[in-house]
């Protein structure tokens, strides 16, 4: 691995860390000032830095039993892409698989730009 590989594998690990603890002076260290993304969720939706915080804080608080199975990281020239499947419950206890893929950029040690895919399920097919 070379050390730019090796640097953006270590900004990869700061952002997941950051968010799965809804640590905001983290997630707003790792993620550049004029940070974009987007994901599909929700019927696609543009993100920034302040919603990824709310997002981040939002899971903490509501979320419980909610794991990431299946992870693999792949990195790129300028970034990494993140294949995963969500396991979580919905209120009635049966069980819910979230398989998504994150394509991120990174530049200076920072995450510019990332476009997460999820195919969450639609009612009934949970």
């Amino acid at each position: 691995m070379t050390t730019d590989q090796a640097s953006i594998e270590a900004v990869a690990d700061r952002f997941f860390a950051a968010y799965a603890a809804a640590d905001e002076d983290g997630i707003r260290a790792v993620l550049a000032p004029d940070f974009e993304g987007w994901t599909s969720s929700f019927g696609g939706r543009d993100l920034t830095v302040d919603t990824l915080v709310d997002g981040a804080k939002w899971e903490a608080d509501n979320v419980i039993d909610m794991t990431l199975d299946e992870v693999r990281r792949h990195v790129t020239e300028s970034g990494f892409v993140r294949q995963f499947v969500i396991r979580l419950a919905n209120a009635g206890g049966a069980p819910i698989e979230i398989p998504g893929c994150m394509v991120a950029l990174v530049a200076n040690g920072r995450i510019t730009r990332f476009d997460e895919y999820l195919i969450v399920p639609t009612a009934g097919q949970e």
